[in-house]
């Protein structure tokens, strides 16, 4: 099912998350396109397996980016698309990553060890 969707990206993850959708596959950096148009995308999937592929294309890109590649821990939003960040790539399970800030990596650490990695299911 292809739905155009335009606007607030930030609704949009924070809906499919809430119903319980988990971001399965985020590229590292937004594309540009042969003809200077920026592109990304993401891929989600759901409890019952359904799973769902949003794209988007020019400011929209930069936006669903920086959605959701932000620090799990202080919510520190990546500041660049195609360089290299300090964000560091944390594997929940295996089928979903988290972004990292170095600094909060230890207080990540203590939250596994108290909560378990069940914490971190957004």
């Amino acid at each position: 099912m292809h739905n155009h969707v335009e606007g607030d990206y930030r609704k949009l993850v924070h809906d499919l998350i809430n119903k319980k959708y988990k971001l399965s596959f985020l590229p590292e950096k937004v594309i540009c396109m042969t003809n200077g148009i920026e592109y990304y995308f993401i891929e989600t999937e759901g409890s019952d397996g359904s799973k769902f592929i949003i794209n988007a294309y020019g400011s929209e890109a930069l936006e669903l980016f920086e959605e959701v590649h932000k620090c799990a821990i202080c919510g520190r939003t990546i500041n660049g698309t195609t360089e290299n960040t300090n964000l560091i790539t944390y594997r929940a399970d295996e089928k979903r990553n988290m972004f990292v800030e170095p600094h909060c990596m230890n207080l990540l650490k203590k939250f596994e060890i108290a909560y378990g990695k069940e914490f971190f299911y957004r």
